[in-house]
């Protein structure tokens, strides 16, 4: 904080922030090499981004999830549980989780807020001291996935809104909360931050981060494709 001060809750972002790559990505190259997700359903996935390009612009490029579909939710939680303890021992930015760990015995809670499916942040989380995690969440029907999710998905401006709840539920500010982001969209919760952490940036995130005198943490910066 500005003042020295600990923050009362410390929101941070997943791929890019936490993870030096896209969780996202790792999840499907996997799912295809394994032969969980077919080149048929692969290219389907890809399909619906050339259907729908105004989505992608105001959503991003993570809102598809029509890979899922049809698949049960325990084998993807299994193979997410396997890609969690490879992209632990391998992509972990090592500047954000010494900030976690340094914050591991105060008051400050710890916020995990990620638009990555919530079975890929639960096994990140396990080995590292994460209080709360806020993940988008498959919907499941007879037994499957759908290939949509359920409530929010943490992203962009949905992120800052469930950033406001959680906070308006312990009766806290975000002025005296932090925040670590590395892309454009994670500003609606950056500028709500006391103090806010740029990881990796963006090129338009890191403008913003210098003007607002934020911190910045140099490296190279994460695409999700």
């Amino acid at each position: 904080m500005p003042d020295g001060a600990v923050p009362v809750m410390y929101f941070v972002d997943l791929d890019g922030t936490l993870l030096s790559t896209s969780s996202e990505r790792y999840f499907l190259k996997h799912l295809l090499r394994k032969g969980i997700l077919s080149p048929a359903a692969f290219f389907r996935f890809l399909f619906f981004y050339i259907l729908h390009p105004g989505k992608t612009v105001r959503e991003g490029k993570g809102w598809n999830r029509n890979y899922l579909t049809g698949i049960p939710p325990e084998v993807i939680e299994r193979e997410a549980a396997i890609c969690s303890g490879i992209l632990l021992k391998s992509s972990l930015r090592n500047w954000t989780l010494q900030s976690i760990r340094e914050l591991q015995n105060t008051l400050c809670e710890t916020v995990l807020l990620s638009a990555s499916l919530d079975c890929i942040a639960t096994g990140i989380a396990e080995d590292i001291p994460i209080d709360h995690i806020r993940a988008s969440s498959p919907a499941v029907v007879n037994g499957r996935y759908t290939g949509r999710l359920t409530g929010l998905r943490p992203w962009g401006r949905n992120k800052a809104e469930l950033m406001q709840k959680i906070c308006d539920q312990r009766g806290i500010k975000p002025v005296n909360c932090a925040a670590a982001g590395d892309s454009w969209a994670d500003r609606y919760v950056m500028n709500e931050c006391g103090c806010s952490i740029a990881v990796c940036p963006d090129r338009k995130l890191r403008k913003l981060a210098s003007d607002r005198k934020w911190r910045i943490v140099e490296g190279r910066h994460t695409r999700w494709a």
